[in-house]
């Protein structure tokens, strides 16, 4: 009988020895499978430079346990923007990424149909910046981009198929001879500079530029009809003019030009509100908010508060 226990003991600390190793040697893969499935590749995403306007390359590093995830760092990163100063995105806000997969050594990915509202300038850098960023990935070395679904295509309607470094140039030109017409309401000041005029005008655009920006452009170079007053003096300085998903429209000035509007002989509300209304007068606009040097305005100038968004106020 106690030789009976003394074999009962030695087989149950045989059954847990053996259960401690596989449990070691399970935990001991799991370590090493999670070791192996997470990886860290160093990449180079694309922006645009605001002084050059060409695009320039800032080296990230990503991690992910698949290609896939690998992909969406490099285009969540394209969203993101840039970590260096004068630089700006190339994926507007507005364009979503609606999908992106990986097939053998190709990247498919699927744009939201805001990507057709983009200038042809804007959308071939836009094209550009994902080809040689995603292509970075040692992993891939083509890029299908389709809209909504749909294939890419060119102007002419010929689909663009597969984009790699070769077929895809890292800062193209684009024609300015690229035009498009189109007429809008300017708003100018009555001979009095107290009231509103309206001046409906058709404008030249260029393709590697945006409807808003002409139209401010169009401001800075003045009224043209009988007594009509300029609203804007021609030394003010544009940055840049962009316009969110919201409909929100950003006029960027240099740092003097606020003041130069407000000192201006143009009723300063009569001024401010001539952008406004001439811009919210496009069809996709909403409000207009006003920017220095690329920054928020948070406090009052003059007799207006431009810490918030302008809407369209035709009635002074």
């Amino acid at each position: 009988m106690l030789k009976q226990k003394k074999y009962s003991v030695i087989w149950i600390f045989m059954i847990l020895l053996i259960i401690g190793s596989i449990l070691s040697l399970s935990f001991a893969a799991k370590k090493e499978k999670s070791a192996i499935h997470i990886q860290e590749k160093t990449v180079e995403l694309y922006f645009n430079d605001t002084i050059t306007g060409k695009l320039r390359s800032e080296e990230r590093v990503i991690q992910g346990e698949s290609k896939e995830q690998f992909l969406l760092s490099v285009l969540e990163g394209l969203k993101a923007g840039s970590k260096i100063e004068g630089t700006s995105v190339v994926i507007p806000q507005n364009v979503t990424i609606l999908h992106a997969d990986v097939e053998d050594n190709i990247a498919v990915i699927d744009l939201s149909r805001n990507y057709n509202q983009l200038t042809l300038g804007e959308k071939i850098m836009c094209r550009a910046a994902i080809v040689w960023s995603v292509t970075s990935l040692d992993f891939l070395e083509h890029v299908r981009i389709k809209v909504n679904g749909q294939e890419l295509k060119r102007t002419s309607g010929e689909e663009i198929g597969l984009m790699n470094r070769e077929n895809t140039m890292i800062n193209p030109v684009v024609s300015p001879e690229s035009k498009r017409y189109e007429i809008v309401t300017l708003y100018f000041a009555d001979k009095t500079g107290k009231k509103f005029v309206k001046e409906e005008r058709e404008i030249e655009i260029s393709q590697i530029q945006t409807r808003e920006k002409a139209v401010v452009e169009q401001l800075l170079i003045g009224a043209k009809e009988g007594e009509h007053i300029s609203t804007i003096p021609s030394d003010v300085k544009i940055r840049n003019v962009t316009t969110t998903k919201e409909g929100i429209c950003y006029v960027d000035f240099s740092s003097d030009s606020i003041n130069k509007i407000i000192n201006s002989n143009v009723d300063e509300k009569i001024a401010v509100y001539s952008i406004v209304n001439s811009i919210v007068s496009l069809y996709n606009i909403e409000k207009v908010q006003f920017l220095i040097e690329g920054e928020k305005i948070e406090e009052t100038m003059g007799h207006l508060d431009y810490s918030k968004p302008f809407i369209f106020e035709e009635e002074i």
